[in-house]
């Protein structure tokens, strides 16, 4: 046992005089006189009275560094004492993470002291610094050659010190890393290095709403698992999917923080970040479709390390399993209690008394956790405004941020853009808009070997101009969500993995928002794989099998447009929950096109528009621009439109196509 008749609390000021002292021990070991390194070094007075600020200003040298050491060492092997302060409490954390050893943990701290005094710089000078720093020859001339190189090998496998500059020859000066001796200092993390949430902070497995199978998973992690129970949660999912509050209530439930870097650059520290704070480090990866990654987590790490993955690739860790857990969608009754607590917070913010039943628009909403939550918090006050409304509109804007790029949103239908379909084609619609709203409740009523797909993919085909774009609208605007065009100029790459890697992007943006995506002219991504015959044909193929397996667990309503079905690979064809013709208008429907774009405001009679129905075999687009310049024609002519008008601007389509326009007069 150590003697105690002075006690010595073990805090970083106690440490950082056992520091000085070993240095000064250093500095007089070839007989050298304590009274002359006072008097070129001032400075050291302070050391000396920081010495007798602990109870040593009676003992030698020697006696003092023993006594020291038997109060520090025995603090490190046990739990800390009760009236160690903050940082005294982070080093014996760091100890025990890393197993440092009491000089390891000096000599970190000596490295650090130019850092917290500069005064210090001439007489490190002295001991071979070099430039205020200490050296390992520094380091060799206080301690055994054998315990600096132990030492330096476990600080560096920890990232706990930096060489500057690399390249200084065999003994450059060293340093500990800044913003991990902040932390051992007892400040907060640095904001470009690491985001901490203390353990008070985090939620409990409790208080999350979640479905039973995964609370039973969870519950069954063991708290505070020791070296040989050490386990990953990989946790995946989409954006907004609930991943960080989940691994929140992890760490909680450990009586630890969480603590994640900000970029891949902190890494290499979050070991012993994760340490000094007392957290579960949480790491993001992002894999591109069908990567495994292999990783090494960094020293320091502590029985638990959680994952955030997305929905795609996968993850072997080389010390620890791995346990995976998939957060999917929530499903309608799921949803009904998040919005019910949503609703009810958003209530007590607003002080107001509210109902806090949600909607069937909104339960409709098929949102993941975490997007809907943050939603219901962004919402603005505006009473007479409705919920479902406002909600629509933060989605949107949601949309526009995360799909920013690579996905275009379509302008919102107008009254009167009328869809005119012939009497099949309409019924096939009017299906599917049926099935895109109802897909929660089909999939709960159909047996298990329907594969419970909730995800609805259509196939619009037909000639160009015969309104498929438009229909995509259409389901939009009845199912009251924002469309998206996938932008394949910004999408598709030469380079390989980046066109998969992008459209996850897309896919997983689109999923976690429940957007209607658009994916038009689709016959360039999906066309039918060929013969292997050289590199280019392999890596278009594998582009073809993810987008066929992507499509296969997507969750949304996916619309594909194309004017050459059968360039399309038929399994692509046979992944399709409903495929539509769009055929070239019949008469009625071109003359209901034809009253609807040129409108109340022309003077063409009913007769002639009916010739020019029945004769011109158009299509809706070919239509839409006959329209569009007779109205151009007739504005600068300034008169409504007329029979002469609409002539000219069927010619004008006539020519474009390269054919004959029909003769538009009256026969007996």
């Amino acid at each position: 046992m150590p003697d105690t008749s002075y006690a010595i609390a073990p805090t970083l000021s106690a440490w950082r005089v056992r520091s000085l002292l070993t240095l000064l021990r250093g500095a007089l070991q070839n007989g050298e006189d304590l009274g002359s390194w006072l008097t070129r070094h001032p400075v050291l007075h302070t050391v000396l009275d920081e010495a007798a600020a602990l109870g040593l200003n009676d003992l030698t040298l020697d006696e003092a560094l023993n006594r020291l050491e038997q109060a520090l060492v025995f603090s490190t092997q046990d739990a800390p004492l009760a009236d160690a302060d903050a940082s005294g409490l982070r080093l014996h954390r760091l100890t025990q993470a890393l197993a440092l050893g009491p000089d390891d943990l000096c000599m970190w701290v000596a490295l650090a002291l130019p850092e917290d005094d500069p005064r210090l710089a001439h007489f490190i000078d002295e001991l071979h610094g070099d430039g205020g720093l200490l050296t390992r020859a520094t380091l060799v001339r206080c301690w055994a050659p054998l315990t600096v190189t132990r030492a330096l090998q476990r600080l560096q496998a920890a990232h706990l010190i930096q060489a500057t500059p690399p390249e200084a020859g065999p003994s450059p000066a060293l340093r500990t890393h800044p913003a991990l001796w902040e932390l051992a200092c007892g400040l907060p993390p640095a904001p470009n290095s690491w985001l901490h949430r203390p353990w008070q902070t985090l939620p409990t497995l409790d208080d999350l709403i979640l479905p039973d199978a995964w609370r039973d998973r969870l519950a069954a992690t063991p708290a505070r698992p020791a070296d040989e129970h050490r386990t990953c949660w990989a946790l995946r999912g989409l954006p907004g999917s609930g991943r960080r509050t989940l691994a929140g209530a992890l760490a909680r439930q450990q009586g630890l923080g969480l603590i994640e870097a900000v970029d891949a650059s902190n890494l290499p520290t979050l070991g012993a970040a994760a340490a000094l704070l007392g957290a579960v480090p949480l790491v993001s990866f992002e894999p591109t479709p069908g990567e495994r990654l292999s990783w090494q987590p960094p020293a320091g790490c502590p029985g638990l390390v959680v994952a955030r993955l997305p929905q795609h690739g996968g993850l072997s860790l080389n010390d620890r399993p791995v346990q995976t857990l998939e957060l999917n969608a929530p499903d309608i009754d799921e949803r009904r209690r998040h919005w019910r607590l949503a609703l009810s917070q958003r209530s007590d913010r607003l002080q107001q008394t509210t109902s806090t039943e949600p909607t069937d628009e909104l339960l409709d909403l098929r949102l993941p956790r975490g997007t809907l939550h943050r939603l219901a918090r962004s919402l603005p006050h505006q009473p007479d405004a409705d919920l479902h409304t406002l909600v629509l509109r933060q989605l949107d804007e949601a949309g526009r941020f995360a799909l920013d790029g690579i996905a275009q949103r379509m302008p919102a239908l107008h009254d009167d853009e009328t869809l005119a379909l012939p009497g099949h084609a309409q019924e096939e619609f009017d299906t599917l808009v049926a099935r895109c709203r109802h897909r929660d409740r089909l999939a709960s009523l159909l047996p298990s070997a329907f594969g419970h797909s909730d995800g609805v993919k259509a196939l619009f085909k037909g000639p160009s101009g015969t309104g498929k774009t438009l229909g995509a609208r259409h389901l939009a605007h009845a199912l009251s969500r924002p469309l998206y065009r996938v932008d394949l100029a910004a999408t598709v790459s030469k380079y390989i993995g980046e066109t998969e890697r992008n459209l996850e992007r897309v896919f997983e943006a689109a999923e976690s928002l429940d957007v209607v995506l658009l994916l038009d002219e689709g016959d360039a991504l999906m066309a039918g794989r060929t013969q292997v015959g050289s590199a280019t044909d392999r890596y278009a193929n594998l582009e073809t099998n993810y987008l066929l397996q992507r499509l296969e667990r997507y969750r949304g309503v996916l619309v594909v447009t194309t004017n050459a079905a059968d360039r399309i690979d038929a399994a692509f064809t046979r992944r399709m929950d409903a495929t539509l013709d769009f055929p070239l208008p019949d008469a009625l429907t071109r003359l209901a096109l034809w009253q609807a774009h040129l409108g109340t405001h022309q003077q063409v009679s009913d007769e002639a528009l009916e010739r020019v129905a029945l004769r011109c075999n158009l299509s809706g687009g070919q239509i839409r621009n006959a329209a569009l310049h007779a109205a151009l024609l007739a504005i600068e002519r300034a008169r409504a439109i007329g029979p002469g008008e609409l002539q000219q601007a069927l010619e004008r389509e006539y020519r474009k196509a390269g054919q004959q326009c029909p003769s538009l007069e009256p026969q007996d």
